[in-house]
């Protein structure tokens, strides 16, 4: 497989686990009183565990092939989350006060963060 396929395969891989994360933690939002703790909970499991086997193959192939540090693939998860989590919470959740700019600076600190991190290679 061609290297650069198999880094966009292993970071497809990483943004897979981080929609199974955000929704796992964050989808009971929009149920409210209708679920309990542990109907959330059992629900959240299995999505969790497939998040598990997702992040667990794209972070040991950015880490063992591309020689992506620990860091590295911690502001690849982090930006990717932010990234899902700011689409459940339009897209889904709805919530409606929220402020443009400040969710922008947050996500350029993510981004800088990232630059700094030598990600970019």
């Amino acid at each position: 497989m061609n290297k650069t396929l198999l880094q966009l395969f292993s970071l497809l891989l990483i943004y897979l686990g981080t929609i199974c994360y955000v929704f796992a933690a964050y989808y009971h939002l929009t149920m409210h009183e209708k679920w309990n703790f542990w109907k959330a909970y059992l629900i959240a499991i299995p999505i969790v565990f497939i998040e598990y086997i997702f992040s667990l193959h794209g972070n040991y192939y950015m880490h063992s092939i591309f020689d992506y540090s620990p860091i590295e693939i911690l502001i690849i998860t982090i930006s990717f989350c932010f990234i899902n989590l700011w689409l459940m919470n339009f897209f889904i959740l709805k919530h409606k006060k929220y402020n443009i700019y400040k969710e922008f600076l947050c996500f350029l600190l993510i981004i800088t963060a990232f630059l700094l991190t030598t990600v970019i290679r």
